[in-house]
């Protein structure tokens, strides 16, 4: 093993680490806070809540670049070079992305809101709240940020995000518990930790700007395009749209098992989801520690140095699997009944989803390679007919066999996923 790669592991795992504990501290205040805002508003009344976040997320993840991708992609080479000008250049670029896509996904949100809204159920006085929420989506998107604290290596200062809005969320859910609040009082709670991550994630970005060599002297106005980074625009908008797809299908999965059964059904499947996915979070958040570190040995022309980091990772995520399937088993029917006080016996659910979410986490080491490699959009390619495949199939399990159909979608289109991954993976690895 050459001489750079164990402290590379080792820094990817620290970092990961980081992301980690943040990610544990916003996860145990969500948890209270779902627990709480269920016995608050009732299962009915959450789940309400809960499709109106998921159809704000859902335009803002449809309309969203995922800028940090081209800003480390191409940004990583000019930043460790110095090179100011083509690096703040290339990041007011990502910065307008950002703001086009969240401008983009308010107004289609308003408009869909307007027109749609009645087609997941929501009631006249709902209607008009779930219009007033849709603006909460010009706030969602910090991908530029994200991309400066993961260049710059501020990976704990990425974490404060999600503190951010549990925090927020937990605190006025509290309240609300306490002064009786109806729908609309958790609703401002919700738009609130939404702007409340914002601050944060921009916050700290902004911070690094001032205090990074490379980016000192940054303006925000001034040249915002250019032409000579080769491909730029194809890696963008293939990034951008298998991200949206990946988070808008999350969403939008919610909102179909809705519309095929009932509010109540798509609370149980979002927070069994939410349980199983939790579970492997951890190892999820590899992605973000490890794609900075990819970048840089293929920069260096390393690919022996690529497969060996994948195969370190590949193990890990081996390891991690059995630990999250035995958890699952074991406590999950509690942390179930915990949040949503409703008891099941039944562990199918719980283990198909749980197995769904593994099948999503071996998704994090070859994603990052592929993209890397300039894969990006045959994986957009693959995500687009998988989707296409079984979306449909998702609403019509769930019709014939409620929440446990809808699993069995949810398991069978990560296996499709997975099968897109691992194809060009092994040719790759081919002499």
């Amino acid at each position: 093993m050459s001489a750079a790669a164990p402290g590379q592991i080792a820094r990817i795992f620290r970092n990961t680490g980081y992301l980690l504990g943040g990610k544990g501290m916003a996860g145990v205040l969500g948890f209270l806070t779902t627990a709480l805002v269920v016995r608050a508003l009732g299962l009915e009344q959450y789940g309400a809540l809960l499709l109106i976040h998921s159809c704000a997320s859902s335009f803002s993840v449809a309309t969203r670049f995922q800028s940090w991708q081209p800003l480390l992609h191409f940004g990583n080479a000019l930043f460790a070079r110095g090179e100011q000008t083509r690096f703040q250049t290339l990041l007011r670029h990502c910065i307008m992305l950002d703001a086009l896509g969240a401008t983009a996904g308010t107004i289609l949100a308003l408009v869909g809101v307007a027109t749609f809204g009645h087609i997941f159920g929501w009631s006249a006085a709902t209607q008009g709240p779930a219009l007033i929420y849709m603006t909460s989506v010009l706030f969602m998107n910090t991908c530029w940020a994200l991309g400066i604290l993961r260049l710059t290596n501020r990976f704990r200062q990425s974490a404060l995000a999600d503190l951010a809005l549990n925090t927020t969320r937990l605190v006025g859910t509290v309240l609300g518990l306490g002064l009786h609040w109806h729908l609309g009082g958790f609703m401002v709670v919700w738009y609130l930790g939404v702007v409340m991550s914002f601050t944060a994630n921009c916050g700290t970005a902004w911070a690094a700007v001032r205090h990074t060599a490379s980016l000192r002297g940054f303006r925000l106005f001034g040249p915002a395009w250019r032409t000579d980074f080769h491909g730029i625009w194809r890696l963008t908008l293939s990034t951008s749209g298998n991200q949206a797809l990946s988070a808008l299908t999350s969403r939008v999965t919610v909102l179909i098992v809705g519309a095929a059964t009932n509010p109540a059904a798509a609370a149980i499947y979002s927070v069994t989801w939410h349980v199983c996915d939790a579970l492997a979070q951890p190892a999820q958040l590899l992605t973000p520690a490890l794609y900075p570190e990819l970048i840089h040995l293929r920069d260096q022309g390393d690919r022996a140095g690529m497969r060996r980091v994948m195969f370190r990772i590949f193990q890990a995520l081996g390891l991690f699997s059995v630990l999250a399937l035995v958890v699952a088993a074991t406590i999950g029917p509690w942390i179930f009944h915990t949040l949503l006080a409703v008891r099941t016996n039944d562990l199918a659910l719980l283990m198909v989803l749980t197995t769904a979410a593994i099948l999503d986490l071996w998704d994090v080491p070859l994603e990052p390679f592929l993209v890397s490699l300039g894969y990006a959009h045959r994986l957009f390619i693959g995500r687009i007919a998988v989707t296409t495949l079984c979306l449909p199939v998702l609403y019509g399990l769930a019709r014939l066999w409620g929440v446990n159909g809808a699993g069995i979608a949810t398991l069978l289109a990560e296996a499709l996923i997975l099968s897109t991954r691992v194809i060009p993976f092994l040719r790759l690895r081919r002499p």
